[in-house]
């Protein structure tokens, strides 16, 4: 049995791998699906005890100046991610639809 803390190859099901980027990859305002974390046991836990599960929307609500930190939107709480804890949670963006 696979652990939860390692990344999926991409044989695993690589239509599903090939739209996954990095939390950081996204712009402020942007929202994505958590794919997965990549990380060890603790990292991952943290991740998942502050909401940042397989499935959930994460809105990314300000990228720090100079590598700093992210703040995002889970499940209604705005959370602050240091950039390379960010970059350890992977999402699929959905797409932005026009208000009006």
């Amino acid at each position: 049995m696979r652990g939860g803390n390692k990344r999926p190859s991409k044989k695993d099901n690589p239509r599903n791998m090939k739209d996954v980027v990095s939390l950081t990859s996204l712009r402020e305002g942007e929202i994505g699906v958590v794919a997965h974390a990549v990380g060890g046991f603790g990292l991952v836990r943290r991740l998942a005890e502050m909401g940042l599960t397989p499935g959930v929307k994460v809105k990314v609500l300000r990228r720090g100046p100079f590598h700093g930190p992210f703040q995002i939107e889970v499940r209604g709480v705005a959370l602050a991610l240091g950039r390379g804890v960010a970059s350890r949670v992977f999402v699929r963006p959905l797409r932005m639809e026009s208000s009006g």
